[in-house]
């Protein structure tokens, strides 16, 4: 049941993405961030459980507040901002500053929360993650930015060709990983089973609509497929509590969480990656 909710979460999610990155060109600006902040507030609240067994609005509200600081930064700054003479250091400095906010923010709260020990320790790694991952969804926010920017003329020339065939070639890639996960075999098996399978719908893609953007799509796809079956090895950890691993909040967590992740693999893919 447990993989079978995360799955269907993933896959919705990716597929809304999906059509959202397809139609930008012909929606307001601003409907790429509300969607993506929609992901984020899904993640706020289910992520508490997986690490609790229970739900925290503290925490939740830490985590949304990070993960919505993130994209709405990044959306509303000025076309033409100039913040360093490196762009890499403009756009990541607003998703950087909201992480380390959350992060520092977690600790203060599980400092006055939870009782001392191994326990607390652990609890809080886990809700830290959990900052680090809301806030890589301001990824989607640079790459739905810099798609709807290039089709507006804003930045005079389309410097990035193919673009949306390369976030939809990441889409299609976590969504094919994630129903991999309900192959029914040995975890080993099954991680190699994601990573190879969601490679082949990536190339595949490239096969269809091919472009410069084409390795990056495909090592986007399957960094995106490991960070895929690394979720699927860390969801069946016993470090985990039994009752968190199998509640069903749990399970949407994980697919939102790595659904998120996948926009900053493709930002850093494109951006920092020396092609």
């Amino acid at each position: 049941m447990r993989r079978t909710i995360s799955v269907f979460t993933t896959v919705s999610a990716a597929t809304i993405l999906a059509v959202l990155t397809a139609f930008l060109p012909n929606l307001p600006a601003l409907t790429g961030p509300l969607v993506v902040s929609a992901l984020v507030i899904v993640f706020a609240l289910t992520w508490p459980v997986l690490c609790t067994a229970g739900t925290r609005l503290g925490v939740s509200a830490i985590l949304g507040a990070t993960g919505l600081a993130a994209v709405w930064s990044v959306s509303f700054l000025p076309a033409h901002a100039d913040f360093s003479s490196a762009p890499t250091e403009l756009w990541l400095a607003p998703i950087g500053g909201a992480g380390a906010l959350g992060i520092l923010a977690m600790f203060v709260v599980q400092t006055f929360t939870l009782p001392g020990g191994v326990h607390r320790i652990m609890t809080t790694a886990m809700l830290s993650m959990g900052a680090v991952v809301v806030a890589t969804v301001g990824g989607w926010a640079l790459l739905l930015r810099n798609k709807y920017e290039v089709a507006d003329g804003v930045l005079g020339v389309e410097r990035i060709t193919g673009l949306t065939w390369l976030m939809l070639t990441i889409l299609a890639a976590v969504a094919a990983a994630s129903l991999a996960t309900l192959l029914k075999t040995r975890l080993r098996v099954r991680m190699v089973a994601i990573v190879v399978i969601a490679t082949l719908v990536a190339v595949a893609l490239q096969f269809l609509r091919p472009g410069p953007l084409s390795v990056p799509a495909v090592l986007a796809g399957i960094i995106a497929a490991l960070t895929v079956a690394l979720t699927e090895s860390f969801a069946d950890t016993r470090e985990l509590p039994a009752a968190a691993r199998q509640h069903p909040a749990s399970a949407v967590a994980v697919g939102t969480g790595t659904t998120i992740v996948s926009g900053m693999i493709g930002y850093f893919v494109i951006h920092v990656l020396p092609w």
